[in-house]
């Protein structure tokens, strides 16, 4: 099987696993503001965004490492230095965070400290594992874990609350989250045979040196990437307070768990493939799938975008409680901001591949500039709805520096003719959408026949223009079988 092909058909694997799971998370923001009032939804987002930027700044370094190196270490010795060395460092960063969030709980009366830390130690171990899962192959557990992982946070609040509303503390929701990702990072340690493996005692110097020759300099790429994600939470919470932030949140997650559901589904087929080509025959080898993922990533998110533009409102209206539809044009925003953020991570590849992520630490950093100045303008400007307008500036300003500086290397191609047929079919389908919002019907049932009619309308546009002919084969050939 070529390689074009065995990628589209990892994506298409990936892909309805990640709607599954996107949905999951959807349903979860849903039931949080039906269940908890807003200040506890404001507290939980508070918490699991920090927690979010802890794994990125103090854990994302090694995490991007033991994904880059973990493929070629198991065909060593079964990745057995390697998980030694990554349970230590695991081991070390728990005690470091640990011992903070046990002193500032200390210091300020708060057990939210405590509940922060041990949504931690679950996120970052599930995270690490379940990419490990991705790059060597193992699909199925990587799907299934994270399936869990999702539902689990749905269920276990639910059941703890027992179907209460208004619930004022956001306890049930740090338990949900620590017990559903730890029993996933359990099933990912199971699944790599990481007991077998792995003994502290096999810890390795020269692996622990080539992470942070390759990770370190990520340190600063990811606390650049967490500002570009986050700052904008950070800055409505200190401007417009708790219970706006909750309703900021709320909304941007539908449109950014939609927009990691398209990105990590077809990434995790893309990126495996592009590293063995790249392994196998570099550059030349390695470049014309990645013009192909960028292809897929295109193919599904411009119609996204123009889609949850279309069905913002109707969207807030019917998911979350009263009173969450007013930060309805941040779903719109936050896509087309995540639009960008999945280009850039394509064009990023070049210097991935080739192990020199100071440029990206250089490009991040610049943008991150762009984000904090933006925000803090259109913050004061148009409300709390101006951070995710920020967003939209900020990610495409890093698109294009990483754009034009990484072209000195190679940086991903999609025909002109495959781009306009692309954002042509993406019109239709918004149009299609919003027109469905207009109708004299309920909010359910405008909601309904928007999806349905936009992703009809845009389905059919894509085959009858020739451009998606070949994925809707491959689709219809896997129902076959």
């Amino acid at each position: 099987m070529s390689g074009k092909n065995t990628m589209t058909r990892d994506a298409m694997l990936f892909l309805p696993a990640k709607v599954v799971e996107g949905l999951l998370v959807i349903a979860c923001s849903s039931l949080y503001t039906h269940i908890f009032t807003q200040g506890a939804v404001g507290t939980f987002g508070i918490v699991n965004t920090t927690v979010q930027f802890c794994y990125l700044v103090v854990a994302g370094w090694m995490a991007n490492a033991a994904t880059r190196y973990v493929g070629e270490e198991f065909r060593r010795d079964r990745a057995s230095a390697l998980f030694s060395t990554v349970s230590a460092i695991y081991l070390l960063i728990c005690a470091a965070v640990a011992a903070v969030a046990l002193c500032a709980a200390a210091v300020t009366r708060d057990p939210v400290w405590l509940g922060g830390a041990c949504m931690f130690f679950s996120y970052t171990v599930f995270q690490i594992l379940n990419s490990a899962l991705i790059q060597l192959g193992r699909m199925r557990a990587s799907i299934s874990l994270s399936l869990f992982s999702a539902a689990g946070k749905l269920a276990i609040a639910y059941a703890i609350v027992h179907g209460a509303s208004d619930y004022p503390s956001a306890a049930p929701a740090f338990i949900a989250n620590t017990l559903a990702d730890g029993l996933a990072g359990l099933g990912a340690v199971f699944a790599l045979s990481i007991p077998t493996v792995a003994r502290l005692r096999w810890f390795s110097r020269p692996l622990l040196h080539k992470f942070f020759a390759y990770g370190v300099p990520l340190m600063g790429v990811s606390i650049a990437v967490a500002l570009l994600n986050m700052i904008d939470r950070y800055l409505v919470t200190g401007f417009f307070g708790k219970e706006a932030f909750a309703v900021y949140n709320q909304n941007n997650s539908i449109a950014s768990g939609i927009f990691t559901m398209i990105s990590v589904g077809i990434m995790r087929g893309v990126y495996p493939n592009v590293l063995r080509a790249w392994r196998d025959g570099g550059q030349a080898a390695a470049k014309p799938l990645l013009d192909q993922g960028v292809r897929l990533y295109l193919l599904i998110a411009v119609p996204a975008v123009a889609g949850l533009s279309a069905v913002a409102l109707p969207m807030s209206r019917f998911l979350f409680a009263a009173g969450y539809d007013a930060g309805a044009p941040v779903i719109a925003y936050t896509a087309l901001a995540m639009l960008f953020m999945g280009l850039t991570e394509y064009a990023n590849k070049a210097y991935e591949l080739e192990q020199s992520t100071i440029h990206v630490l250089q490009n991040s950093a610049a943008a991150a500039a762009i984000k904090v100045v933006c925000s803090v303008v259109l913050l004061k400007t148009l409300g709390f709805t101006g951070g995710a307008l920020g967003s939209v500036v900020a990610f495409a300003s890093y698109f294009i520096i990483t754009a034009v500086r990484v072209r000195k290397r190679f940086i991903f191609r999609v025909p002109a003719k495959s781009l306009a047929r692309i954002l042509v079919c993406a019109l239709l389908c918004g149009a299609a959408a919003f027109g469905c919002t207009l109708l004299p019907v309920n909010n359910l049932l405008r909601l309904v026949c928007a999806v349905a009619a936009g992703a009809a309308v845009y389905a059919v546009a894509i085959i009858a223009s020739g451009e998606g002919r070949a994925e809707a084969q491959a689709v219809l050939k896997r129902l076959k079988r």
